[in-house]
């Protein structure tokens, strides 16, 4: 039985394991394209190791992949004891994807502007990248890069993280103005950068967000019963509130998504049961 119950435990730790590189796969490729077709066409200069691979490739030819894996190599190499080693091998993972991707799509698209206006090409870039960030970060990687130089300036200097990413992005940036000899281009570049982090931001939030859930109903002692007798369903609530004297149920579940799942057992055992439920943040629980 033990032997069993650890053979699973692998299996799960190998789907989990092959979900997240199926992740990191498809967040580099989604951030490739979006440079591809939003960003390197206008010569936006969003920051980080892929803004600094833009400047260098104006100045040097080189392509915009080899410059971002030279610089990245050796930045990884030096912050594997930041990352640790898990998150060191995915990010590697990912950085190669990216170099290889979008040096594939550059010479497909040769340079082609899809997006004639600016402003928008920097929205909509900012926000696919912004986006396909996320979904590196989630798998337990990053995006290589600016990530790792931040973190391995913040063991030296005592600036907060976000100020520093403002630092570095900032020279990046004023690097871009010198060699593009354009400011315009700096106030797009600056767009793009509030684009990417917002977007970051708000699938954060939208991932951590948690929810109280109020249950009324006469049967809550059955409801109750129906959450703990099954697993698929334990699995969404943090936490079980017992019910009280006034017949409410009170549970908090993971996020948003498993509301549906925890009505559906609620109205499977009382379809005259009333449900209320508020965002609650994590500090809360």
């Amino acid at each position: 039985m033990k032997k069993r119950i650890t053979l699973l435990l692998q299996r799960e730790e190998v789907l989990t394991e092959l979900k997240s590189y199926t992740n990191v796969l498809i967040g580099s490729f989604i951030l490739s394209i979006a440079y591809v077709i939003f960003i390197i066409p206008h010569n936006i200069v969003p920051g980080g190791i892929l803004g600094l691979s833009i400047v260098i490739n104006k100045l040097t030819g080189m392509s915009i992949g080899i410059i971002a894996i030279l610089i990245n190599i050796p930045l990884l190499l030096w912050g594997t004891k930041v990352l640790g080693g898990k998150t060191g091998v995915k990010t590697a993972f990912s950085m190669v994807l990216v170099s290889f991707y979008i040096d594939v799509f550059s010479k497909i698209f040769e340079n082609r502007v899809f997006v004639e206006d600016v402003l928008v090409s920097s929205l909509f870039g900012g926000v696919i990248v912004g986006f396909s960030v996320f979904m590196v970060m989630k798998a337990g990687a990053t995006t290589g890069g600016n990530d790792i130089l931040v973190r391995i300036l913040a063991t030296k200097i005592k600036l907060p993280f976000s100020q520093l990413i403002l630092i570095v992005d900032g020279v990046i940036i004023f690097l871009g103005i010198f060699v593009f000899k354009d400011f315009t281009m700096a106030a797009y570049s600056i767009v793009a950068i509030i684009a990417i982090s917002k977007t970051i931001g708000y699938y954060i939030k939208k991932s951590t967000t948690h929810m109280t859930v109020f249950v009324f109903s006469k049967k809550n002692l059955l409801i109750q019963e129906a959450f703990l007798n099954f697993e698929e369903y334990t699995n969404t609530i943090l936490k079980l509130i017992h019910h009280d004297s006034q017949g409410k149920l009170i549970l908090i579940t993971r996020n948003a998504k498993q509301l549906e799942a925890i009505k559906s057992v609620v109205y499977s055992v009382d379809a005259d049961a009333d449900i209320s439920a508020l965002e609650s943040s994590t500090e809360s629980i």
